[in-house]
């Protein structure tokens, strides 16, 4: 589905605050799920309890990340979380939109 740039920016914006990075695509939803995939990859690594802080904030559902987590391959679990968050933040930027018109 495509999304407005407003929609993709204000997504884009947030996640750069929440991620504390600067060079998230704000243009191209593939492109901004790979570098969110790459990014939670990392983390998934790194700093496991980040990340988890961080979907927490976000507030992604708990049982989805769950079955996100089941397979084994790391790339795959990253590339999941990745469209559990932009789903996630493509609602609430859909809804800071909405009601920011009013």
């Amino acid at each position: 589905m495509p999304y407005s740039p407003a929609i993709l920016t204000g997504t884009t914006n947030h996640l750069q605050r929440i991620f504390e990075v600067d060079n998230l695509p704000s243009t191209n939803l593939e492109a901004l799920e790979f570098k969110l995939a790459h990014l939670v990859q990392q983390l998934l690594r790194n700093d496991f309890s980040r990340l988890l802080h961080i979907l927490y904030r976000i507030d992604v559902d708990e049982q989805k990340v769950k079955q996100a987590m089941v397979d084994a391959d790391e790339e795959i679990i990253a590339t999941r979380i990745a469209r559990l968050i932009l789903k996630r933040e493509i609602q609430k930027a859909e809804t800071r939109l909405r009601y920011s018109s009013r």
